[in-house]
């Protein structure tokens, strides 16, 4: 993803050499344009090639840096991604693989993801977009970064009610 001559075989051997002076790892995934089309190909390689990671985290995308700057061949809306990281968490946990999402609203996930969902981000720079005044789940949810205006965020979003997690409150 960097671009950088020899930096996939340099960050391998760095988290080989983590491994084997028996550091905890955790590889962070960020979710784009880019990495969804293979999220399945990479769950699988850190599944065999690097079993001694401890922890998977699947991010949603912040509009910072190099993202920002390209928002067009970056931004994915992630509601048309949530059946490729429902296989990939459903992937991992099945392997016994410790795995999270962050970034990502309740109310774009599957209820079947809840559980591997975290509140991530940061409080000074979390915030909830008006269409979450009258959600029921926000103060579970991950919110938004303050950077994302409305370009980054889902067309999905919604307030969910109590009638929506009827199944769950009865």
């Amino acid at each position: 993803m960097v671009g950088a001559p020899g930096a996939f075989d340099e960050t391998l051997e760095g988290l080989y050499q983590l491994a084997l002076n028996g550091a905890k790892v955790e590889i962070r995934v960020v979710l784009h344009a880019m990495t969804i089309p293979r999220l399945r190909q990479l769950a699988s390689f850190i599944y065999r090639r690097l079993p001694f990671v401890e922890h998977v985290a699947l991010m949603g995308l912040e509009p910072m840096g190099f993202a920002k700057r390209n928002r067009e061949k970056l931004w994915i809306d992630p509601a048309s991604y949530v059946d490729a990281l429902s296989d990939v968490v459903g992937f991992l946990a099945n392997r016994k693989m410790q795995v999270s999402i962050y970034n990502l609203q309740l109310c774009i996930l599957p209820r079947s993801l809840w559980p591997f969902a975290r509140q991530s981000i940061s409080e000074w720079k979390n915030k909830f977009a008006a269409p979450c005044g009258g959600c029921v789940v926000r103060d579970h949810c991950a919110g938004f970064f303050a950077s994302a205006n409305d370009d980054w965020r889902s067309q999905h979003l919604k307030p969910l009610t109590l009638e929506d997690l009827s199944d769950v409150v009865a």
